[in-house]
């Protein structure tokens, strides 16, 4: 329908606007009012948007009036030639999911009834176990993941079960934020006294959570000693259905050659909902923060879950002897140099905060693989091509509607009478041209100038 709207609308209406053009041409109070109007009437100039163009501008030049029904003519074609247009945008071709209200999908997907059977020390085990791994979440967890776009985002992305390749609602976990390196005056200044940094933590966080102090850890020639601050602490009952946390971490660590000294920061807001979920596309969409745990829980927020975790809680100038899985976990690559020697390069400050935040989305994948279940059904909802309504351009379009059938009403109501052309043409022309302009002395009236051309230069 769309489709012969956009191909008949104009020339239709340039049509009829021609038909009314004829007997409107020939009426004393909607007559031309120059050679120049004339022409232009006869020759449709006004259906063409660079004619109708030109001839405004020559009138603006020559200053010279003419009658409102050509502008209404010009108008009115004009609106016709945007219309179409606005209406395709108005309702785009797009994908609309409809639910099938008999057909139901039970898939192994994460479920907030069972949140609560999980606890601080499983999570906290599970989320470490599979960050040390170094693989991204979109590796162990690749069928239960999933993205805004289909690509593999660990700074925004929703955490459910595997739906094969149906669309369905599921609840789940959603996880954003990320880890980056800071830099300022303030934390130049730890850097040179590392004794700053409490007090740097008091002045940049609303309420100190959990604090460690000059952790150092060491394995093979790597050597890590880190500070951390978080809000809110691993102790806070976590409620739902949203969560939002902050942590600084000072590190400073070599290889025995290269150093890395700096502070990261890190932002993260853990949420509870329910999201729709394309198993063709890997995608989660139109996500609700609308699932709260139906018991107490005792998970923690997984941000501040990973700093407890990589420390075994709040302590102060603890050394571990071998830290062959936090350097793992923190970027270093490990190779083994003549068969048994450990050498491990270093990374940059950059990569540890990339590193940090990839434990905060697998200590978030542990809460939703501890929580998942395959004993609950849920309707599916299945893609379909149709148009969609983009009510932004329906408003547009059904008001450029409304002012081209007012101008058709206004040129039919003032111009339109019986008349025996069927159209405007040469004919019609001259007798209008004679009738008005040359009258009955037959000679060049004073609207024509230079010998024979109309005020815009057209010869006549």
């Amino acid at each position: 329908m769309l489709t012969f709207f956009a191909q008949a609308h104009v020339p239709i209406t340039a049509f009829y606007l021609a038909r009314v053009g004829v007997s409107a041409i020939q009426r004393a109070h909607t007559a031309p009012r120059t050679p120049d109007e004339l022409f232009w009437m006869n020759d449709c100039t006004w259906s063409r948007p660079l004619g109708f163009a030109r001839a405004v501008i020559t009138i603006i030049r020559k200053r010279f009036r003419v009658s409102l029904i050509f502008f209404v003519f010009g108008f009115t074609c004009m609106v016709a030639l945007v219309t179409p247009e606005m209406l395709s945008r108005a309702y785009p071709v797009g994908l609309v999911n409809v639910t099938a209200v008999d057909d139901t999908f039970t898939p192994f997907a994460f479920s907030p009834q069972v949140l609560h059977n999980v606890d601080q020390d499983t999570q906290i085990g599970l989320g470490l176990g599979s960050w040390a791994t170094g693989l991204s979440i979109f590796n162990p967890y690749e069928f239960s993941v999933y993205s805004r776009d289909g690509m593999e985002d660990l700074n925004d992305f929703f955490f459910s079960g595997y739906i094969d390749d149906v669309n369905v609602r599921l609840p789940g976990l959603r996880l954003q934020g990320g880890c980056a390196p800071l830099s300022d005056d303030t934390t130049t200044d730890v850097e040179q006294d590392t004794t700053l940094f409490p007090m740097f933590c008091n002045n940049s966080l609303p309420l100190v959570g959990d604090q460690a102090l000059d952790v150092k850890v060491s394995y093979g020639n790597a050597n890590v000693t880190y500070s951390y601050c978080t809000y809110p602490s691993i102790s806070t009952a976590f409620s739902g259905p949203d969560s939002d946390a902050t942590a600084y971490i000072f590190l400073q660590t070599n290889n025995g050659t290269v150093e890395t000294t700096g502070m990261v920061m890190c932002q993260s807001s853990f949420s509870l909902g329910s999201a729709l979920l394309s198993g063709e596309e890997g995608t989660y969409a139109s996500f609700q923060k609308n699932v709260t745990p139906d018991a107490p829980v005792h998970i923690a927020d997984p941000l501040s879950a990973v700093l407890a975790g990589i420390s075994n809680g709040s302590v102060v100038n603890h050394t571990f002897e071998s830290g062959s899985i936090l350097v793992k976990q923190l970027g270093y690559n490990v190779t083994f140099v003549d068969g048994n020697r450990v050498n491990l390069s270093q990374p940059s400050l950059e990569n540890i905060a990339e590193q940090i935040w990839l434990g905060v989305a697998h200590m978030t994948a542990g809460i939703g693989l501890l929580s998942s279940v395959s004993n609950i059904s849920y309707p599916v909802a299945y893609p379909m091509s149709g148009r969609i309504r983009s009510n932004g351009f329906v408003i547009g379009a059904y008001t450029l509607l409304a002012l081209w059938l007012c101008g058709l009403i206004y040129v039919s109501i003032r111009g339109y009478r019986p008349s025996t052309d069927s159209g405007l043409g040469s004919r019609v022309a001259v007798r209008v041209y004679e009738k008005r302009f040359l009258g009955e002395n037959r000679s060049q009236p004073s609207e024509f100038s230079d010998g024979g051309r109309t005020a815009s230069g057209l010869a006549v």
